[in-house]
Protein backbone atom coordinates (compact mmCIF):
# COMPACT_ATOMS: atom_id res chain seq x y z
CA UNK A 1 0.00 0.00 0.00
CA UNK A 2 1.07 3.34 -0.81
CA UNK A 3 -0.34 7.37 -1.00
CA UNK A 4 0.74 9.71 -3.56
CA UNK A 5 0.19 12.90 -2.95
CA UNK A 6 -1.01 15.47 -6.04
CA UNK A 7 -1.14 19.16 -4.64
CA UNK A 8 1.94 20.67 -7.52
CA UNK A 9 -0.71 20.73 -10.33
CA UNK A 10 0.42 23.33 -12.17
CA UNK A 11 2.05 21.74 -15.24
CA UNK A 12 -1.38 22.29 -17.32
CA UNK A 13 -2.48 21.09 -20.27
CA UNK A 14 -0.77 18.98 -22.45
CA UNK A 15 -2.77 17.24 -25.24
CA UNK A 16 0.13 16.30 -27.81
CA UNK A 17 1.65 13.32 -25.92
CA UNK A 18 0.70 9.80 -25.52
CA UNK A 19 -1.05 8.99 -21.57
CA UNK A 20 2.15 6.86 -20.14
CA UNK A 21 4.27 10.14 -20.74
CA UNK A 22 2.30 12.73 -18.87
CA UNK A 23 4.09 14.36 -16.27
CA UNK A 24 2.22 14.29 -12.63
CA UNK A 25 0.98 17.72 -12.53
CA UNK A 26 0.40 17.89 -15.79
CA UNK A 27 -3.60 16.94 -17.24
CA UNK A 28 -5.67 16.06 -20.17
CA UNK A 29 -8.18 18.61 -19.59
CA UNK A 30 -8.48 21.72 -17.93
CA UNK A 31 -11.66 23.99 -18.98
CA UNK A 32 -12.82 27.01 -17.06
CA UNK A 33 -10.70 26.69 -14.51
CA UNK A 34 -7.54 29.30 -14.14
CA UNK A 35 -3.85 28.71 -11.93
CA UNK A 36 -3.46 29.88 -8.97
CA UNK A 37 0.42 30.26 -7.26
CA UNK A 38 -0.46 27.69 -4.81
CA UNK A 39 -0.75 25.15 -7.71
CA UNK A 40 -4.03 24.76 -7.16
CA UNK A 41 -7.42 25.29 -10.00
CA UNK A 42 -10.09 27.67 -9.23
CA UNK A 43 -13.09 28.65 -10.92
CA UNK A 44 -13.79 31.82 -8.71
CA UNK A 45 -14.56 34.83 -10.71
CA UNK A 46 -15.04 32.63 -14.12
CA UNK A 47 -17.91 34.21 -14.67
CA UNK A 48 -19.36 37.03 -17.25
CA UNK A 49 -22.10 39.62 -16.97
CA UNK A 50 -23.58 42.15 -19.80
CA UNK A 51 -23.32 45.31 -19.51
CA UNK A 52 -25.76 46.51 -22.21
CA UNK A 53 -29.69 45.86 -21.87
CA UNK A 54 -30.38 47.23 -24.98
CA UNK A 55 -27.89 45.80 -28.08
CA UNK A 56 -25.71 47.79 -29.90
CA UNK A 57 -27.23 48.34 -33.54
CA UNK A 58 -30.14 46.78 -33.49
CA UNK A 59 -28.15 43.56 -31.92
CA UNK A 60 -25.44 43.53 -34.81
CA UNK A 61 -21.96 42.00 -34.02
CA UNK A 62 -19.73 44.09 -31.59
CA UNK A 63 -16.64 44.20 -33.99
CA UNK A 64 -14.43 46.33 -32.11
CA UNK A 65 -13.66 47.48 -28.92
CA UNK A 66 -10.85 49.68 -28.15
CA UNK A 67 -9.11 51.78 -25.22
CA UNK A 68 -8.96 55.27 -26.05
CA UNK A 69 -7.30 58.07 -23.77
CA UNK A 70 -7.13 61.77 -25.26
CA UNK A 71 -4.43 64.52 -25.15
CA UNK A 72 -6.70 65.31 -21.97
CA UNK A 73 -6.31 62.55 -20.31
CA UNK A 74 -10.07 61.24 -20.81
CA UNK A 75 -10.56 57.67 -21.35
CA UNK A 76 -12.97 55.95 -24.11
CA UNK A 77 -14.35 52.46 -24.41
CA UNK A 78 -14.97 52.71 -27.85
CA UNK A 79 -17.27 50.19 -29.88
CA UNK A 80 -18.05 49.49 -33.22
CA UNK A 81 -21.51 47.28 -34.38
CA UNK A 82 -22.95 47.91 -37.72
CA UNK A 83 -21.94 51.06 -39.13
CA UNK A 84 -21.69 53.12 -36.18
CA UNK A 85 -19.01 54.02 -33.65
CA UNK A 86 -19.99 54.30 -29.95
CA UNK A 87 -18.08 55.33 -27.09
CA UNK A 88 -19.38 52.82 -24.12
CA UNK A 89 -19.52 53.63 -20.53
CA UNK A 90 -19.60 50.41 -18.58
CA UNK A 91 -20.65 51.05 -14.95
CA UNK A 92 -23.88 52.51 -16.79
CA UNK A 93 -24.36 50.24 -19.23
CA UNK A 94 -25.08 53.14 -22.02
CA UNK A 95 -23.77 53.76 -25.28
CA UNK A 96 -23.22 57.16 -27.50
CA UNK A 97 -23.31 56.97 -30.76
CA UNK A 98 -20.58 59.11 -32.89
CA UNK A 99 -20.91 58.17 -36.16
CA UNK A 100 -23.11 55.94 -38.09
CA UNK A 101 -21.49 56.09 -41.73
CA UNK A 102 -19.51 52.66 -41.77
CA UNK A 103 -19.87 49.65 -43.95
CA UNK A 104 -21.86 47.16 -42.00
CA UNK A 105 -20.90 44.75 -40.08
CA UNK A 106 -16.19 45.33 -41.12
CA UNK A 107 -13.92 44.54 -38.48
CA UNK A 108 -12.62 47.86 -37.46
CA UNK A 109 -8.95 48.16 -35.94
CA UNK A 110 -8.52 51.25 -33.65
CA UNK A 111 -4.97 53.34 -33.32
CA UNK A 112 -3.85 56.19 -31.34
CA UNK A 113 -1.29 58.94 -32.93
CA UNK A 114 -0.31 62.22 -30.72
CA UNK A 115 -4.22 62.24 -29.33
CA UNK A 116 -5.87 61.30 -31.85
CA UNK A 117 -7.72 58.52 -32.66
CA UNK A 118 -8.07 56.69 -35.83
CA UNK A 119 -10.25 53.88 -36.85
CA UNK A 120 -9.62 51.48 -40.28
CA UNK A 121 -11.65 48.51 -41.74
CA UNK A 122 -10.22 47.99 -45.29
CA UNK A 123 -13.28 49.39 -46.75
CA UNK A 124 -14.16 52.65 -45.69
CA UNK A 125 -11.55 55.70 -45.82
CA UNK A 126 -9.98 55.97 -42.43
CA UNK A 127 -11.71 57.44 -39.61
CA UNK A 128 -10.63 59.91 -36.83
CA UNK A 129 -11.71 61.66 -33.36
CA UNK A 130 -10.23 63.70 -31.03
CA UNK A 131 -12.69 63.10 -28.30
CA UNK A 132 -14.05 66.15 -28.93
CA UNK A 133 -14.87 67.33 -32.39
CA UNK A 134 -17.30 64.99 -34.62
CA UNK A 135 -15.91 62.00 -36.05
CA UNK A 136 -14.06 62.41 -39.81
CA UNK A 137 -12.33 61.03 -42.15
CA UNK A 138 -8.63 61.42 -41.62
CA UNK A 139 -7.33 63.98 -44.06
CA UNK A 140 -4.18 62.86 -46.19
CA UNK A 141 -5.59 59.45 -47.20
CA UNK A 142 -5.37 58.08 -50.13
CA UNK A 143 -1.83 58.85 -50.79
CA UNK A 144 -0.55 60.01 -53.78
CA UNK A 145 2.18 57.55 -55.44
CA UNK A 146 2.49 57.56 -58.95
CA UNK A 147 1.63 54.06 -60.48
CA UNK A 148 0.17 52.70 -57.24
CA UNK A 149 -3.67 53.25 -57.03
CA UNK A 150 -4.46 52.96 -52.83
CA UNK A 151 -7.43 50.71 -51.51
CA UNK A 152 -8.73 51.11 -47.91
CA UNK A 153 -6.16 49.92 -45.14
CA UNK A 154 -7.41 47.45 -42.32
CA UNK A 155 -3.91 47.58 -40.24
CA UNK A 156 -2.14 50.63 -38.58
CA UNK A 157 0.52 50.77 -35.88
CA UNK A 158 2.58 53.67 -34.79
CA UNK A 159 6.47 53.36 -35.90
CA UNK A 160 9.55 55.53 -35.10
CA UNK A 161 6.83 58.29 -34.94
CA UNK A 162 5.01 57.32 -38.05
CA UNK A 163 1.20 56.15 -38.58
CA UNK A 164 1.60 53.51 -40.86
CA UNK A 165 -0.85 51.51 -42.70
CA UNK A 166 -1.09 48.28 -44.52
CA UNK A 167 -3.82 45.46 -45.03
CA UNK A 168 -4.96 47.35 -48.90
CA UNK A 169 -6.55 45.01 -50.94
CA UNK A 170 -5.25 46.35 -53.81
CA UNK A 171 -1.34 46.36 -52.85
CA UNK A 172 -1.54 43.62 -50.09
CA UNK A 173 2.22 43.99 -49.75
CA UNK A 174 2.67 47.47 -49.35
CA UNK A 175 3.74 49.43 -45.53
CA UNK A 176 2.15 53.28 -46.27
CA UNK A 177 4.00 55.44 -43.57
CA UNK A 178 3.11 59.15 -42.81
CA UNK A 179 5.03 62.14 -42.65
CA UNK A 180 7.13 62.73 -39.69
CA UNK A 181 4.67 63.03 -36.41
CA UNK A 182 1.93 63.58 -39.00
CA UNK A 183 -0.90 61.07 -39.55
CA UNK A 184 -2.30 63.09 -42.03
CA UNK A 185 -0.08 63.25 -44.41
CA UNK A 186 0.80 60.08 -46.80
CA UNK A 187 1.97 61.96 -49.69
CA UNK A 188 6.06 61.30 -50.82
CA UNK A 189 7.96 64.56 -50.39
CA UNK A 190 11.55 65.75 -49.84
CA UNK A 191 13.61 65.02 -46.73
CA UNK A 192 14.49 61.91 -44.89
CA UNK A 193 10.67 63.04 -42.86
CA UNK A 194 8.66 62.75 -45.55
CA UNK A 195 6.09 60.10 -45.98
CA UNK A 196 6.60 56.79 -48.18
CA UNK A 197 5.81 53.45 -49.17
CA UNK A 198 7.85 50.32 -49.12
CA UNK A 199 6.65 47.21 -50.79
CA UNK A 200 7.52 43.87 -48.65
CA UNK A 201 8.40 40.74 -50.95
CA UNK A 202 5.42 41.59 -53.35
CA UNK A 203 6.18 38.40 -55.58
CA UNK A 204 5.40 35.77 -53.23
CA UNK A 205 1.68 35.33 -53.09
CA UNK A 206 1.09 36.53 -49.29
CA UNK A 207 -0.53 39.54 -47.98
CA UNK A 208 0.64 41.31 -45.05
CA UNK A 209 -1.24 40.73 -42.05
CA UNK A 210 -0.28 42.12 -38.95
CA UNK A 211 2.04 45.14 -37.48
CA UNK A 212 3.92 45.50 -34.29
CA UNK A 213 6.39 47.37 -32.94
CA UNK A 214 8.89 46.08 -30.79
CA UNK A 215 11.41 47.47 -28.60
CA UNK A 216 15.01 46.42 -29.39
CA UNK A 217 17.29 46.55 -25.99
CA UNK A 218 20.56 46.21 -27.78
CA UNK A 219 20.37 49.02 -29.94
CA UNK A 220 18.26 51.29 -28.09
CA UNK A 221 15.53 51.70 -30.70
CA UNK A 222 12.08 50.02 -31.74
CA UNK A 223 11.56 48.15 -34.57
CA UNK A 224 8.25 47.20 -36.64
CA UNK A 225 7.71 43.53 -36.59
CA UNK A 226 5.78 42.73 -40.32
CA UNK A 227 3.41 39.61 -40.45
CA UNK A 228 2.38 38.18 -43.74
CA UNK A 229 0.48 35.38 -44.06
CA UNK A 230 3.48 32.29 -43.82
CA UNK A 231 6.57 35.34 -43.21
CA UNK A 232 7.96 37.61 -40.84
CA UNK A 233 9.89 41.20 -41.41
CA UNK A 234 11.15 43.75 -39.66
CA UNK A 235 11.32 47.20 -40.56
CA UNK A 236 14.50 48.87 -38.72
CA UNK A 237 15.66 52.51 -38.94
CA UNK A 238 14.85 56.37 -38.26
CA UNK A 239 13.40 57.68 -41.12
CA UNK A 240 13.71 57.76 -45.04
CA UNK A 241 17.38 57.47 -45.24
CA UNK A 242 18.11 54.86 -42.73
CA UNK A 243 14.85 52.57 -43.12
CA UNK A 244 16.15 48.87 -43.94
CA UNK A 245 13.51 45.35 -43.96
CA UNK A 246 14.91 42.40 -43.56
CA UNK A 247 13.36 38.76 -43.74
CA UNK A 248 13.72 37.01 -40.05
CA UNK A 249 11.09 33.70 -41.12
CA UNK A 250 9.83 31.95 -44.20
CA UNK A 251 8.08 29.53 -42.20
CA UNK A 252 5.56 31.11 -39.98
CA UNK A 253 3.74 34.57 -40.22
CA UNK A 254 0.33 36.11 -38.10
CA UNK A 255 -3.25 34.64 -39.16
CA UNK A 256 -4.18 37.96 -38.04
CA UNK A 257 -3.89 41.42 -36.65
CA UNK A 258 -5.46 41.49 -33.75
CA UNK A 259 -4.29 37.78 -32.88
CA UNK A 260 -0.88 39.18 -31.68
CA UNK A 261 0.18 40.53 -28.27
CA UNK A 262 3.13 41.93 -26.83
CA UNK A 263 4.08 41.16 -23.07
CA UNK A 264 7.40 42.68 -21.92
CA UNK A 265 9.97 41.84 -24.80
CA UNK A 266 8.04 38.82 -25.98
CA UNK A 267 5.65 39.62 -29.16
CA UNK A 268 3.01 36.19 -29.33
CA UNK A 269 0.94 35.49 -31.64
CA UNK A 270 -1.41 33.02 -33.48
CA UNK A 271 0.31 31.59 -36.55
CA UNK A 272 -1.11 28.46 -38.84
CA UNK A 273 1.59 26.32 -37.52
CA UNK A 274 0.26 27.58 -33.76
CA UNK A 275 1.00 30.07 -30.85
CA UNK A 276 4.67 31.60 -31.66
CA UNK A 277 6.94 34.04 -30.37
CA UNK A 278 9.36 36.27 -31.21
CA UNK A 279 11.61 37.73 -27.97
CA UNK A 280 14.30 40.45 -27.83
CA UNK A 281 15.20 39.92 -24.28
CA UNK A 282 18.50 37.74 -24.89
CA UNK A 283 21.63 39.64 -24.20
CA UNK A 284 22.36 40.64 -27.24
CA UNK A 285 19.31 41.82 -28.34
CA UNK A 286 19.00 39.12 -31.17
CA UNK A 287 15.33 37.91 -32.32
CA UNK A 288 14.70 34.43 -30.85
CA UNK A 289 11.24 32.60 -31.73
CA UNK A 290 10.09 29.57 -30.95
CA UNK A 291 6.24 27.78 -30.89
CA UNK A 292 4.42 28.08 -27.10
CA UNK A 293 1.25 25.88 -27.86
CA UNK A 294 3.50 22.49 -28.69
CA UNK A 295 1.67 20.99 -25.27
CA UNK A 296 -1.55 21.38 -26.89
CA UNK A 297 -0.88 20.72 -30.79
CA UNK A 298 -3.98 18.71 -30.78
CA UNK A 299 -6.25 21.36 -30.35
CA UNK A 300 -4.19 24.07 -32.87
CA UNK A 301 -4.81 21.02 -35.40
CA UNK A 302 -9.04 21.15 -34.71
CA UNK A 303 -9.10 25.13 -35.47
CA UNK A 304 -11.19 26.02 -38.09
CA UNK A 305 -8.68 27.20 -40.81
CA UNK A 306 -11.28 29.18 -42.70
CA UNK A 307 -12.23 31.33 -39.53
CA UNK A 308 -8.49 32.35 -38.52
CA UNK A 309 -8.55 35.70 -39.61
CA UNK A 310 -11.09 36.58 -37.04
CA UNK A 311 -9.07 35.41 -34.15
CA UNK A 312 -8.30 37.85 -31.82
CA UNK A 313 -6.00 37.73 -28.83
CA UNK A 314 -6.05 39.38 -25.50
CA UNK A 315 -3.16 40.17 -22.61
CA UNK A 316 -4.28 40.68 -19.04
CA UNK A 317 -1.49 41.44 -17.26
CA UNK A 318 -2.44 41.36 -14.28
CA UNK A 319 -3.23 37.88 -14.03
CA UNK A 320 -0.03 37.06 -16.55
CA UNK A 321 -2.25 35.39 -18.71
CA UNK A 322 -2.71 36.19 -22.77
CA UNK A 323 -5.96 34.35 -24.27
CA UNK A 324 -7.28 33.96 -28.06
CA UNK A 325 -10.47 33.82 -29.12
CA UNK A 326 -11.03 31.09 -31.68
CA UNK A 327 -13.08 28.91 -33.81
CA UNK A 328 -13.06 25.66 -33.12
CA UNK A 329 -14.04 22.72 -35.09
CA UNK A 330 -16.52 23.63 -37.90
CA UNK A 331 -17.75 27.20 -35.81
CA UNK A 332 -17.90 30.10 -37.73
CA UNK A 333 -17.34 32.39 -34.63
CA UNK A 334 -15.07 32.35 -32.19
CA UNK A 335 -16.22 29.98 -29.00
CA UNK A 336 -13.41 28.36 -27.76
CA UNK A 337 -10.57 30.58 -25.43
CA UNK A 338 -7.16 28.97 -25.11
CA UNK A 339 -5.46 30.47 -22.05
CA UNK A 340 -1.77 30.75 -21.89
CA UNK A 341 -0.38 31.85 -18.26
CA UNK A 342 3.28 32.46 -18.95
CA UNK A 343 3.72 33.76 -15.17
CA UNK A 344 3.05 29.98 -13.69
CA UNK A 345 5.10 27.41 -15.54
CA UNK A 346 3.94 28.83 -18.86
CA UNK A 347 0.75 26.51 -18.80
CA UNK A 348 -2.11 25.63 -20.96
CA UNK A 349 -6.16 25.65 -20.20
CA UNK A 350 -9.08 26.39 -22.22
CA UNK A 351 -12.61 28.23 -21.98
CA UNK A 352 -16.03 27.43 -23.31
CA UNK A 353 -19.24 29.24 -23.02
CA UNK A 354 -17.85 32.39 -24.05
CA UNK A 355 -19.00 33.88 -27.73
CA UNK A 356 -16.81 36.86 -28.49
CA UNK A 357 -16.16 38.28 -31.85
CA UNK A 358 -13.51 41.34 -30.02
CA UNK A 359 -12.48 41.99 -26.91
CA UNK A 360 -10.39 44.37 -25.25
CA UNK A 361 -8.19 44.91 -21.46
CA UNK A 362 -9.04 47.93 -19.79
CA UNK A 363 -8.16 49.39 -16.29
CA UNK A 364 -7.06 45.98 -15.43
CA UNK A 365 -10.70 44.36 -16.91
CA UNK A 366 -11.29 42.46 -19.98
CA UNK A 367 -14.95 43.45 -21.88
CA UNK A 368 -15.95 41.33 -24.88
CA UNK A 369 -18.44 42.23 -27.75
CA UNK A 370 -20.16 39.29 -28.72
CA UNK A 371 -22.11 38.57 -31.88
CA UNK A 372 -25.45 40.19 -30.83
CA UNK A 373 -24.70 43.92 -30.29
CA UNK A 374 -23.82 42.79 -26.15
CA UNK A 375 -20.82 44.07 -24.18
CA UNK A 376 -19.74 41.30 -22.20
CA UNK A 377 -17.24 42.09 -19.03
CA UNK A 378 -15.54 38.63 -18.37
CA UNK A 379 -14.33 37.32 -15.16
CA UNK A 380 -17.04 39.05 -13.07
CA UNK A 381 -19.25 36.37 -11.22
CA UNK A 382 -19.32 32.92 -11.03
CA UNK A 383 -22.21 32.27 -13.82
CA UNK A 384 -22.97 33.32 -17.49
CA UNK A 385 -24.98 35.88 -16.92
CA UNK A 386 -27.20 33.64 -14.89
CA UNK A 387 -26.41 30.53 -16.57
CA UNK A 388 -24.10 27.70 -15.01
CA UNK A 389 -20.60 27.24 -15.81
CA UNK A 390 -19.19 23.82 -16.64
CA UNK A 391 -15.69 23.29 -15.30
CA UNK A 392 -13.44 20.08 -15.64
CA UNK A 393 -10.28 19.09 -14.50
CA UNK A 394 -9.17 15.53 -15.75
CA UNK A 395 -5.98 14.38 -15.34
CA UNK A 396 -3.78 11.63 -17.31
CA UNK A 397 -3.49 8.04 -16.57
CA UNK A 398 -1.40 7.49 -13.79
CA UNK A 399 0.96 3.95 -12.86
CA UNK A 400 1.69 5.02 -9.99
CA UNK A 401 4.98 4.22 -9.32
CA UNK A 402 4.47 0.43 -10.28
CA UNK A 403 3.61 0.42 -14.18
CA UNK A 404 3.82 -3.64 -14.29
CA UNK A 405 1.33 -4.08 -11.15
CA UNK A 406 -2.38 -4.29 -11.03
CA UNK A 407 -4.09 -2.02 -8.33
CA UNK A 408 -7.04 -0.77 -6.90
CA UNK A 409 -7.20 2.21 -4.89
CA UNK A 410 -8.14 1.90 -0.77
CA UNK A 411 -9.16 5.28 -0.82
CA UNK A 412 -9.07 9.51 -2.58
CA UNK A 413 -8.93 12.19 -0.25
CA UNK A 414 -10.10 15.53 -2.58
CA UNK A 415 -8.74 18.57 -0.71
CA UNK A 416 -11.13 21.44 -1.53
CA UNK A 417 -11.03 25.36 -0.68
CA UNK A 418 -14.07 26.63 1.38
CA UNK A 419 -15.43 29.14 -0.52
CA UNK A 420 -18.58 27.94 -1.92
CA UNK A 421 -21.31 24.95 -1.55
CA UNK A 422 -20.27 23.21 -4.36
CA UNK A 423 -21.21 20.01 -5.47
CA UNK A 424 -18.51 18.24 -7.29
CA UNK A 425 -18.55 14.70 -9.67
CA UNK A 426 -15.58 12.73 -9.32
CA UNK A 427 -15.30 10.37 -12.28
CA UNK A 428 -12.26 7.25 -12.69
CA UNK A 429 -11.55 5.50 -15.26
CA UNK A 430 -8.97 2.55 -15.61
CA UNK A 431 -6.29 1.53 -18.59
CA UNK A 432 -6.91 4.15 -20.87
CA UNK A 433 -10.63 3.08 -21.09
CA UNK A 434 -12.46 6.56 -21.82
CA UNK A 435 -16.16 7.03 -22.17
CA UNK A 436 -18.88 6.94 -20.18
CA UNK A 437 -18.90 2.98 -20.66
CA UNK A 438 -16.11 2.69 -18.48
CA UNK A 439 -17.23 5.42 -16.13
CA UNK A 440 -17.45 5.13 -12.55
CA UNK A 441 -18.67 8.18 -10.52
CA UNK A 442 -19.25 9.82 -7.15
CA UNK A 443 -21.23 12.83 -6.56
CA UNK A 444 -19.27 14.53 -3.91
CA UNK A 445 -20.70 17.97 -1.70
CA UNK A 446 -18.86 20.31 -0.03
CA UNK A 447 -20.51 22.51 2.52
CA UNK A 448 -18.16 25.59 4.08
CA UNK A 449 -19.28 25.57 7.58
CA UNK A 450 -18.40 23.79 11.19
CA UNK A 451 -18.77 20.71 9.34
CA UNK A 452 -17.14 21.49 6.53
CA UNK A 453 -17.67 17.93 4.04
CA UNK A 454 -20.57 15.72 2.86
CA UNK A 455 -20.18 12.83 0.46
CA UNK A 456 -22.86 10.38 -0.31
CA UNK A 457 -22.21 7.28 -2.89
CA UNK A 458 -19.17 6.73 -0.97
CA UNK A 459 -18.19 3.39 1.57
CA UNK A 460 -17.39 5.27 4.40
CA UNK A 461 -20.56 6.36 4.95
CA UNK A 462 -21.74 10.03 6.49
CA UNK A 463 -18.40 11.59 7.04
CA UNK A 464 -16.78 14.94 8.18
CA UNK A 465 -13.41 16.92 7.63
CA UNK A 466 -12.16 20.06 8.80
CA UNK A 467 -8.65 21.50 7.42
CA UNK A 468 -7.84 25.20 8.21
CA UNK A 469 -10.16 26.55 5.42
CA UNK A 470 -10.07 23.16 3.42
CA UNK A 471 -12.79 20.30 2.86
CA UNK A 472 -11.42 16.77 2.34
CA UNK A 473 -13.74 14.66 0.75
CA UNK A 474 -12.92 11.23 0.94
CA UNK A 475 -14.00 8.40 -1.07
CA UNK A 476 -13.14 4.81 -2.48
CA UNK A 477 -13.94 4.37 -6.23
CA UNK A 478 -14.34 0.70 -7.26
CA UNK A 479 -12.10 -0.86 -10.26
CA UNK A 480 -8.93 -2.22 -10.75
CA UNK A 481 -6.27 -2.03 -13.47
CA UNK A 482 -2.80 -0.95 -14.06
CA UNK A 483 -2.78 2.83 -14.96
CA UNK A 484 -5.41 5.23 -12.77
CA UNK A 485 -7.60 8.75 -14.15
CA UNK A 486 -9.21 11.02 -11.89
CA UNK A 487 -11.71 13.46 -13.52
CA UNK A 488 -13.29 16.19 -11.45
CA UNK A 489 -16.36 18.02 -13.12
CA UNK A 490 -19.26 20.71 -12.19
CA UNK A 491 -21.81 22.72 -13.82
CA UNK A 492 -23.71 24.56 -10.60
CA UNK A 493 -23.89 28.57 -10.94
CA UNK A 494 -22.69 30.48 -8.76
CA UNK A 495 -20.97 27.93 -6.70
CA UNK A 496 -17.36 28.36 -7.21
CA UNK A 497 -15.04 25.93 -6.74
CA UNK A 498 -10.73 25.63 -6.16
CA UNK A 499 -9.56 22.26 -6.17
CA UNK A 500 -6.28 22.23 -4.12
CA UNK A 501 -5.21 18.68 -4.51
CA UNK A 502 -5.54 15.38 -3.90
CA UNK A 503 -4.25 12.04 -2.59
CA UNK A 504 -4.55 8.52 -3.92
CA UNK A 505 -3.76 5.68 -1.49
CA UNK A 506 -2.87 2.21 -3.75
CA UNK A 507 -3.03 -1.47 -2.96
CA UNK A 508 -1.12 -3.57 -5.34
CA UNK A 509 -1.91 -6.88 -6.72
CA UNK A 510 -0.20 -9.31 -8.82
CA UNK A 511 1.52 -8.64 -12.19
CA UNK A 512 -0.68 -9.04 -15.69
Amino acid sequence: MQTFRFFDNTGGMNLRFNDITLAQGEAEEITNLHATSQGSWSSSNAGYVHLNSEPLSGGAAITALYEYTTLGGITYLMAVAGTSIYTFEPNQGTATELSNTLTDNQRMQFTTFNGLLIGCNGVDTPKKWDGTNPVSNLAGWPTAIPGVTPGQPSISEIFSNRLVFSGDSNNPSMLYLSELENAENFTPGVGASSAGAIQVSPGDGEKITALKTLFLPSGNEEMLVVFKERSTYILSGHDADSFSLQKISGEFGAVSNCSVVQAGSELMFLSREGVTSLSTATAQGNITSGFLSDRIRPQIESLNRDQLQNSFAIHLRNRQEVWWFVADGSATRNQTVLVYNYGINRTWSRRSGISAACGVSMNGRLYTGNYAGIIQQQLRGNNYNGQPIQWTYRSGFQDLSEPRLRKRIKDIELFLKQISSVTVTANVYWDFRRGSRYRQSRVLNVVPDASSCLYNSAAYGQDTYNLAGSSILKFMPAGSGRYFQLELTGQDADQPVEIEGWTITALYGGYR
